[in-house]
């Protein structure tokens, strides 16, 4: 879902027509999420892949929370669930939920996937679901990863035909992480195993 930006031309109507589309676009999001549950079951996703409770979980490109909110019952109230997107609209959606449900173990983070802004080594997995094709710098991307996440902590990565598995595994290796396993024929999972200092 691309940001929106307005020129100092842009007119009154254009910005209302604008906030429309995206409105409709994340209503029809929201509307589709309610099975995408059925196909998915994010809550045995996530237990497969091995998040517990306690754990600190960075939900990379959250979109509305569909991973996010399923994480949050997982991880339980002593975990903590960063929900993060670089669009405002989606963010705002996930916060309006939190607020609704009285969700305590989910934080918000506007921000690329490139610059969290999350300390050094506090996270202990890091998950992107179709996610990593559309990040720009890929490279950046992945450090930042090795960046946040504790010494033996998973990445997570689930691109489901839209990138080839060898090419995610040499981006992942090339940058501290060791390849773990795969489940369900697309999801790799990888382990910090060497910290990388950035240039």
């Amino acid at each position: 879902m691309a940001k929106t930006y307005y020129s100092c031309s842009t007119t009154h109507e254009q910005i209302q027509k604008a906030g429309l589309y995206v409105n409709r676009r994340i209503t029809l999001v929201a509307f589709l999420e309610k099975f995408r549950k059925y196909s998915e079951h994010p809550l045995e996703r996530l237990t497969e892949i091995g998040l517990r409770e306690k754990m600190t979980f960075l939900d990379v490109g959250c979109l509305l929370g569909f991973y996010s909110f399923s994480a949050s019952s997982i991880v339980g109230e002593k975990g903590l669930v960063y929900a993060l997107d670089k669009n405002p609209d989606c963010i705002a959606h996930v916060e309006n939920k939190i607020k609704r449900q009285g969700t305590h173990n989910v934080k918000t983070i506007t921000a690329s996937a490139e610059q969290t802004s999350l300390p050094a080594e506090s996270v202990d997995m890091v998950f992107l679901h179709l996610v990593l094709h559309d990040i720009p710098d890929k490279q950046t991307a992945m450090q930042e990863f090795n960046r946040v996440l504790k010494t033996n902590g998973k990445l997570v990565i689930d691109e489901d035909r839209t990138m080839p598995p060898n090419l995610i595994r040499k981006l992942a290796e090339e940058h501290g992480f060791q390849y773990s396993t795969c489940l369900r024929k697309t999801t790799q999972i990888f382990e910090k195993t060497q910290t990388i200092h950035s240039l």
